[in-house]
């Protein structure tokens, strides 16, 4: 279809068309969502050498505030003080473990392997002004991968 605008001499022809250009690109298939393991989208921080299905974790608060801690599903909330030490001993894995500066502070969070003791991990906490290395929950997959979070 074809419309005429008149402006005075000047006449403008515009084509108008209800018909649809064929499509060249086809529609992408959608798959269904799959999240993948958190080994396959992060990094370790550290690995730990395992036998069996128990775990030991040593925290070391290296800062001068509280912090709040828990092994989810084997501990109760838990205060470990300033410049504290504490044994979490037969945790089982997979374990996570959550942390909270009483302060308000970021933590920074570095685990390792313990050169003295079999199936424990040290875990140093210290502070930071980082967000990038701020750590609130460390979690011990069942093959000794460390991540943070």
């Amino acid at each position: 279809m074809f419309k005429l605008f008149g402006f005075g001499c000047l006449a403008i022809l515009v084509a108008m068309s209800s018909a649809v250009l064929p499509a060249t690109a086809q529609q992408p298939q959608t798959k269904p969502a799959v999240t993948p393991a958190p080994e396959s989208q992060f990094i370790p921080k550290a690995r730990v050498t395992l036998k069996g299905d128990r775990i030991n974790i040593m925290l070391i608060n290296k800062t001068n505030a509280d912090i709040a801690y828990q092994a989810v599903g084997d501990t109760q909330f838990r205060t470990l003080p300033g410049r504290g030490t504490v044994m979490l001993q037969g945790l089982r894995v997979p374990t996570t473990l959550t942390l909270d500066r009483k302060d308000a502070g970021l933590i920074q969070v570095t685990p390792k392997q313990s050169t003295t003791a079999p199936n424990t991990i040290e875990v140093e906490l210290d502070t930071t002004t980082n967000l990038a290395t701020d750590g609130t929950t460390m979690r011990v997959e069942a093959n000794g991968s460390v991540f943070l979070y």
